[in-house]
């Protein structure tokens, strides 16, 4: 329930105040809304995990290996950061991701997106290799030819 929901009592009605509570500040609100958030983030993703980990361990996927324990932790936390997030609430996951995540939306208005663990790893990319200059050329001299052969004309 949000805090604009709830109807504060009277304060001028309030007879013993020792007893009322402590008075809500506006600082005090904010605390107390990021604390039910953090909680509620906090039970989302133990909740999605456990239900992640259980379909993965039914597709069979050795769930007891070192490595898994790793990757499996990095998935977590970026579903962490990714429902923080969507509470305008900053975690370091989103940092990353939006370091190494670029977006490209093609002309249908349709998002895909494009990682590049170059960023913030020291690999390079050997997918991106130029061509040779040969290769090239026969890829050309392909492309020129096509719709230039004629399959044999089996009825003669």
């Amino acid at each position: 329930m949000s805090d604009d929901k709830i109807i504060p009592f009277p304060t001028n009605r309030i007879v013993e105040r020792s007893t009322a509570g402590p008075v809500k500040d506006e600082k005090t609100a904010k605390r107390l809304r990021d604390q039910q958030t953090k909680q509620f983030v906090e039970t989302a993703v133990d909740d999605i995990s456990m239900n992640l980990l259980r379909q993965l361990y039914d597709l069979s996927v050795k769930t007891d290996k070192y490595t898994f324990t790793k990757d499996f932790a990095i998935v977590v936390d970026m579903i962490r950061g990714l429902i923080y997030r969507d509470f305008d609430m900053k975690h370091p996951t989103q940092v990353l991701s939006d370091t190494i995540v670029s977006l490209n939306i093609n002309k249908n208005g349709e998002q895909s997106a494009k990682i590049d663990y170059s960023k913030v790893l020291n690999v390079n990319d050997k997918s991106q290799k130029p061509l040779s200059k040969d290769f090239k050329n026969e890829l050309k001299d392909l492309n020129d030819q096509a719709g230039l052969f004629e399959g044999d004309d089996l009825d003669d």
